[in-house]
């Protein structure tokens, strides 16, 4: 997320409120106001690093929300001076969110931040014990990286880049074979749902909220999966997850700011 240069997305205190039980009392920010705290509840060692336009970083706030997990929340400019500062580098040297500080302990990289909050917190629903189950879990997650992620890294990227009249040969390129990627993607997710969710499992796990965050974006967008039956299913499960439209409400902004928002008629 760091390397865009398209529009800045909307500013999010609004919204960061809504993600708060009471107000908050302290933050931190930037010469510019890049980076803003936001606590949860009351003071915690757990603080996330997050932009809720990241796909990464809506699925751990979201879990971390369903959860009523401990943490503070803070906000981060991905376009902004404090994502490319030499502490937040010290973090993350990729200058990407999400990151997590626990402590003095940091960790980068969405899905490990996942499973690292479900072991810390006990959720074994989301991550299951069974070494066996736990496996299925991990193997989705994996193979994530180079499959359901790249509806950002194929789609999304190049068509904000092309409203924003920058899009980049391998930006339309990519957009020429959109339709071919969510059908090949798509086809293999169908395979995956044998039980009602991705990783044969009867409930959500961490998996779940992984591939749903890069898969929402496609259908704000207008992309339509109903020739994928037990995708349909499996989306229409996942919405019916508390907060899921709190979630979505500063993706939903930056994609009509950018252009790509579908009208409300479509999905």
């Amino acid at each position: 997320m760091a390397g865009w240069s398209f529009p800045t997305p909307p500013s999010l205190p609004t919204s960061l409120a809504r993600f708060t039980r009471r107000t908050s009392k302290s933050s931190t920010s930037s010469n510019n106001g890049s980076a803003t705290a936001s606590p949860e509840k009351k003071s915690s060692s757990l603080k996330l690093y997050a932009n809720m336009v990241s796909q990464p970083s809506r699925a751990v706030a979201w879990v971390l929300k369903v959860k009523d997990a401990d943490y503070e929340f803070v906000n981060v400019d991905i376009q902004g001076d404090f994502i490319k500062s030499d502490e937040f580098k010290a973090w993350n040297p990729n200058a990407l969110v999400p990151v997590i500080r626990d402590g003095e302990f940091s960790l980068f990289e969405g899905n490990a931040i996942l499973t690292y909050v479900a072991v810390k917190f006990g959720w074994t629903d989301l991550y299951p014990t069974d070494m066996q189950t736990r496996a299925k879990v991990d193997e989705f997650l994996h193979w994530h990286h180079t499959n359901t992620r790249l509806f950002t890294m194929q789609i999304l990227r190049p068509a904000a880049a092309k409203a924003s009249g920058r899009a980049s040969a391998t930006d339309l390129t990519f957009l020429e074979s959109a339709d071919a990627l969510i059908e090949k993607e798509m086809a293999l997710l169908e395979t995956f749902l044998a039980k009602d969710y991705v990783a044969h499992t009867d409930a959500p796990t961490v998996a779940d909220y992984a591939a749903y965050c890069e898969i929402d974006q496609l259908e704000m967008m207008g992309y339509d999966f109903a020739k994928y039956p037990k995708v349909t299913a499996w989306i229409a499960r996942m919405k019916q997850i508390p907060f899921h439209d709190q979630v979505r409400e500063d993706l939903d902004k930056f994609l009509t700011t950018v252009g790509i928002r579908a009208s409300a008629s479509k999905p």
